[in-house]
């Protein structure tokens, strides 16, 4: 069986080594996974060289900080959109596709920290917009907020298939967004548009019943079209935009039924298509220590999905995305 490629999404950051490297559980070196040679691929660093540098320790961990809330947006019902206040370095940091951090109300203890995915971020104002779907005991508690929470990142892993989103280039690309996902898609709409490529943009309002990204996107450089995916015009619409032989890269951003969908039917209609999706996976830690990611491959490998990039296709064949 073939071996599967894992990517640290961490390597070569301020934070790597990290307290895995320390244990011997590195996800990218293989002597920091107590192997005795270098099979790490070549990605352009060595991590073992930094751990022994750092004096066999991991570097600095990700911090927590208050954040004031500037604006509050209600969407709908049980979704609201937040306005905060970060330094420009944390801004930075974010402003970059598959970018999340945690948010908690500042009087609950860290076990209420819950991932948030970054719509946008202003690296000049060192502003940064969440948007929040309230669904469960974590959320609920970020739902009538005062004026700051606290936030613990910068984290990266929120999108499969990154790599994609940073090299295609003068290109045709479709992203598809329903619901909250919408809110990760921007930050991917607006790389690939810096690239020069063709953007089209198909929205879905989902279970939060609104479209709420149209302000952030830059309808000048790219196109977007309203619809239901689940209805039979919304599916051939898609179907007929997922055959276009002119098509180089599809992002889905939204639940693991539509990454299934797309990728099922590329498969047939247009199987050298690039894929990007969204990470669904449940992050309690964001470090790779907790387990709530962990997914084991068919081959037996064990991997940390809130910071392992793997080849989308990949993981579907090993039911990464179907678990």
């Amino acid at each position: 069986m073939a071996r599967v490629k894992t990517v640290c999404v961490d390597a070569g950051s301020e934070f790597c080594p990290c307290y895995l490297a320390e244990l011997n559980e590195c996800i990218t070196c293989s002597h920091l996974q107590g192997k005795g040679f270098c099979d790490c691929g070549n990605i352009g660093i060595c991590i073992y060289q930094e751990y022994i540098w750092c004096g066999s320790k991991k570097k600095a961990t990700r911090g927590v900080f208050p954040a004031k809330i500037l604006e509050k947006h209600p969407l709908s019902k049980k979704a609201v959109l937040l306005k905060l206040k970060v330094s420009k370095k944390l801004a930075r940091q974010l402003n970059e596709p598959g970018a999340f951090v945690f948010l908690r109300e500042k009087h609950m203890p860290h076990y209420f920290d819950a991932p948030m995915s970054i719509m946008n971020s202003s690296e000049e104002g060192g502003v940064i917009l969440i948007a929040i779907q309230i669904r469960g005991i974590k959320t609920k508690t970020l739902k009538n907020v005062g004026n700051e929470v606290l936030l613990k990142g910068p984290y990266w892993n929120g999108i499969l298939g990154k790599a994609f989103l940073k090299q295609v280039a003068g290109e045709n690309c479709l992203v598809v967004a329903k619901g909250i996902s919408q809110a990760p898609a921007v930050l991917v709409v607006n790389k690939l548009i810096k690239n020069n490529n063709n953007v089209e943009i198909i929205l879905d309002k989902g279970n939060l019943g609104k479209i709420f990204v149209d302000g952030y996107l830059d309808r000048e450089r790219c196109s977007i079209v309203s619809l239901d995916l689940m209805s039979s015009s919304g599916r051939e619409y898609l179907e007929q935009k997922l055959s276009d032989r002119n098509l180089r890269l599809v992002f889905s951003a939204g639940p693991d039924k539509l990454h299934l969908e797309i990728l099922e039917k590329l498969a047939v209609l247009n199987p050298e298509v690039l894929l990007a999706v969204t990470n669904n996976t449940p992050m309690v830690c964001g470090e790779g220590v907790c387990g709530s990611c962990s997914v084991v491959l068919e081959n037996g490998l064990q991997i940390r999905a809130c910071k392992t990039q793997v080849d989308v296709r990949k993981a579907m064949e090993r039911r990464v995305l179907r678990d």
